[in-house]
C-alpha cells in the first residue's frame, strides 16, 4: 500500500555572472551535508517549474528564471514510519538580478551563498550529495549553449 506514497520536490542550480566570473548558488542544508541545491515540495496545482522558482526564492531570497530542465532523481525517504518515494526535478536557472545577494530562510537552510564556479564544483564534490555531481556538467553545457545562442556569453 505504501508504494503509492510519493513526495515531489523541485529546485535547481542558479547561476550568475559576477565581475569575477561565473558563480553558482548553493545552500548549507539541515541534513548534515554542507552544500546542496535549493529545492522543496510542490504546492497543490503548482508545476515543477513554478515550485522550483518559488522554493529557490523562499530558501535564498534570489529571484531566478528557468533556462532548462536538467533532470531528476528518485529515492526512498522515511516519514512517520512509512517509506515514501521522493521525486526531485532539477533545473538550470539564472539569477534575475545578478548583484542581489542571498538571504537564507533560517528555518529551512543553514546558509545560502554564491561560490565561484570552480569552488562550487570542489565544495559540492567534497561535501555535497555525490549522486547529484552530474548536475554541474549538464548545467555548464546548457549555460554555455544558452549564452552562445543569445550572444551574451
Amino acid at each position: 500500500m505504501t508504494e503509492n506514497l510519493i513526495e515531489r520536490a523541485a529546485g535547481g542550480l542558479v547561476l550568475r555572472i559576477s565581475r569575477t566570473g561565473l558563480q553558482a548558488l548553493l545552500i548549507h542544508d539541515r541534513y548534515g551535508h554542507v552544500v546542496g541545491f535549493p529545492k522543496g515540495h510542490l504546492e497543490p496545482g503548482e508545476t515543477w517549474e513554478q515550485a522550483a522558482v518559488r522554493e529557490i526564492f523562499e530558501e535564498t531570497g534570489i529571484n531566478s528564471r528557468i533556462l532548462s530542465p536538467l533532470g531528476g532523481i528518485e529515492y526512498p525517504i522515511e516519514k512517520k514510519g512509512l517509506t515514501i518515494r521522493k521525486q526531485v526535478r532539477l533545473f538550470l536557472l539564472e539569477a534575475i538580478e545578478e548583484h542581489e545577494e542571498p538571504v537564507h530562510q533560517a528555518n529551512e537552510v543553514e546558509n545560502a551563498q554564491y561560490f565561484a564556479w570552480e569552488d562550487a564544483l570542489q565544495v559540492h564534490r567534497e561535501r555535497g550529495y555525490t549522486d547529484l555531481n552530474w548536475v554541474f556538467d549538464k548545467a555548464k553545457a546548457f549555460w554555455d549553449c544558452h549564452g552562445e545562442s543569445n550572444g551574451t556569453r
